[in-house]
């Protein structure tokens, strides 16, 4: 994809800025957290960074563990699944953990909406485990990341 043409006002050429897709530019890099949320820290003292696939899984784990609202700047940032959180199986739960689920990928620019799937694995007043399926865009093959909650001790990422 091309971006317009930059130049500043009495430039004698124009430069192109090209964005591969591909690239893990366009999937960003971020600093990398641990299971527990906490930064991770190289041996010479330096944060650690996470790039391409693997920081757009981090920062979707972190829009579904973020209730819309506790980001003073993003106030409509996050998924509203853990209002689900100690509830019945039944199907309207079921069908609305998929649905805020749903909202909460929709809501990702660097996934192709029309590839995403929201699989229940588990779904007990104890924890509730998802399968979540997407196609990031530039990419072909499917990604996908398991995600849960609960009332017990659950890994962020199973």
């Amino acid at each position: 994809m091309r971006s317009p043409h930059l130049a500043h006002p009495g430039a004698k050429f124009l430069r192109t800025i090209t964005v591969n897709p591909m690239s893990n530019e366009f999937l960003g890099t971020d600093i990398l957290f641990d299971e527990e949320g906490d930064l991770l820290v190289s041996p010479i003292g330096d944060l650690e960074t996470v790039s391409g696939l693997e920081c757009l899984k981090q920062d979707l784990r972190d829009r579904l563990e973020t209730m819309p609202g506790d980001l003073y700047a993003h106030p409509d940032w996050g998924c509203r699944i853990r209002l689900l959180l100690g509830a019945l199986s039944t199907p309207l739960n079921r069908a609305l953990a998929v649905r805020y689920l749903r909202l909460a990928v929709l809501d990702e620019p660097r996934i192709r909406k029309e590839t995403v799937q929201v699989l229940v694995r588990q779904f007990t007043v104890e924890q509730k485990v998802f399968e979540i399926r997407f196609v990031p865009k530039g990419y072909a093959t499917q990604e996908s990341l398991v995600w849960g909650f609960g009332l017990t001790q659950l890994p962020v990422e199973v």
